[in-house]
């Protein structure tokens, strides 16, 4: 019993007041921390593991991610810490498991405190109710934690549980709930602090706006935290070179002050994030995150959807730079051609009141006619090859979007993708002379499915 209760006293002392408790919520990755930690109702990535388990149903294909967190400052409070994360998510289309499982372990090395181990199964469902626009989806995970202290006592395993639910609707917004660690395991004087998440986030392509409250219980390390996080996330894409995206954020709580930004690369189903925490209170040590996750299976359809879109705009910018050098010479023309008529018009009145020679007058007039002539008729081609060129790039334009759409549609866009872009392309193809029937057969089965 004294041997214990030295050791605890011991423990006491060695431990600095910004370790903080076992397993705090200090984020996954890069991508969640670069955006304040504000993940709660993100989806579509291996990351929400750390936040809600009920979003794991959003994935679209198996995803696995590989994260290094060196910290300074986590949202709870000041912490000196080195975390590596790993997990795989595989979604799964039966009957009865229609979501996606996931897999996930966690090293987190507290300096001069110990280490803590979780390895965790989790599933979140896909779907589970429908409404118009979205529905609701649950997910849990249970996870095996255990610690060991540098100076000894109070090691051991135990098991925790996170439960989470999220609410999608109108196909870009997303509200998110989840209970981290609930049974508050203890391991000696320590212990994983009870954690309620509630998250709200809009996704539109290529752009997440987002934002969280956390409140976490009361633990060895002090008082129960509140924190409010908000992030953004934007991502632009190139013809060659791949996707890339920046991102910022804010997490504000009673412990602790950051600023966190971010930059990510993703190509050919890789994706590789960098993250910077950046303290506004406490000590100024800066933290850093990398990882590197990789999607297999199906591509990225909004980042291709969007490459597409780029090279669309520069062939359209090609074509419409085609059509005004066409209009300026067709100007030209017209304005030859009325020189010309003014010329003849002089002439005749000269003819008229014999001011020139009867035959001179007929050659310069014979002469003006012909060259007349020749304009009239270059205008005349002009004029056609104009509107054939304006025919054809109206064409070349609709098939250009129709193949646009096809490649959306075999990527496995939602019908209310699908049906706002065939109601533009009727839209803005209605009188320009191009068969729209196949779009407009489109528009009729994709309402039926509505």
């Amino acid at each position: 019993m004294r041997k214990r209760l030295a050791a605890l006293l011991t423990l006491a002392l060695l431990t600095p007041s910004n370790a903080l408790a076992a397993f705090e919520d200090v984020g996954f990755g890069p991508r969640d921390v670069a955006m304040g930690g504000a993940f709660c109702a993100v989806g579509d990535d291996p990351g929400v593991v750390a936040y809600n388990p009920a979003s794991l149903g959003q994935a679209t294909a198996v995803d696995t991610a590989a994260a290094y967190l060196r910290q300074f400052h986590s949202p709870s409070g000041e912490s000196d810490r080195d975390v590596t994360r790993a997990a795989v998510v595989a979604p799964v289309r039966q009957e009865i498991f229609n979501g996606a499982f996931s897999f996930d372990a966690r090293y987190d090395r507290r300096t001069r405190v110990g280490g803590d181990r979780s390895f965790g199964v989790a599933y979140g469902t896909r779907g589970l109710k429908e409404t118009e626009g979205g529905g609701v989806d649950f997910g849990g995970a249970l996870r095996l934690l255990s610690t060991a202290f540098d100076s000894g006592g109070g090691s051991g395993s135990k098991l925790a549980l996170d439960l989470g639910v999220l609410y999608r609707f109108k196909d870009r917004y997303s509200l998110g709930a989840s209970l981290l660690n609930f049974g508050s395991p203890k391991f000696g004087p320590d212990r994983a602090p009870l954690t309620l998440k509630v998250g709200a986030a809009e996704q539109l392509r290529g752009v997440i706006f987002a934002a969280d409250f956390t409140k976490r219980e009361n633990s060895s390390a002090g008082n129960g935290q509140h924190t409010m996080a908000v992030g953004f996330e934007r991502w632009w894409a190139t013809a060659r070179a791949g996707q890339f995206a920046l991102r910022s954020g804010l997490s504000l709580g009673e412990g602790s002050r950051t600023w966190n930004w971010g930059l990510g690369w993703r190509a050919q189903g890789a994706r590789l994030d960098y993250s910077m925490t950046v303290p506004m209170t406490g000590v100024a040590r800066f933290g850093h995150g990398l990882s590197l996750s990789v999607r297999f299976g199906r591509a990225d359809p909004e980042g291709e959807y969007e490459k597409l879109l780029t090279q669309e705009l520069k062939y359209r910018r090609q074509l419409n730079e085609a059509l005004e050098a066409s209009s300026i010479k067709q100007w030209k023309l017209a304005e030859e051609l009325n020189r010309l008529r003014a010329e003849m018009t002089s002439l005749r009145a000269e003819v008229e009141n014999k001011r020139a020679s009867e035959s001179e007058a007929r050659r310069r007039l014979q002469d003006l006619e012909d060259r007349q002539k020749r304009a009239a008729e270059s205008f005349e081609k002009a004029k056609l090859d104009r509107a054939s060129m304006a025919l054809k790039t109206k064409q070349w334009l609709f098939q250009e979007d129709w193949r646009s759409y096809q490649k959306a549609k075999l990527a496995g866009a939602a019908d209310s993708v699908l049906l706002e872009q065939v109601g533009r392309l009727l839209r803005e193809y209605r009188d320009s002379g191009v068969d729209l029937s196949e779009a407009s057969q489109e528009l009729r089965r994709l309402q039926r499915a509505k």
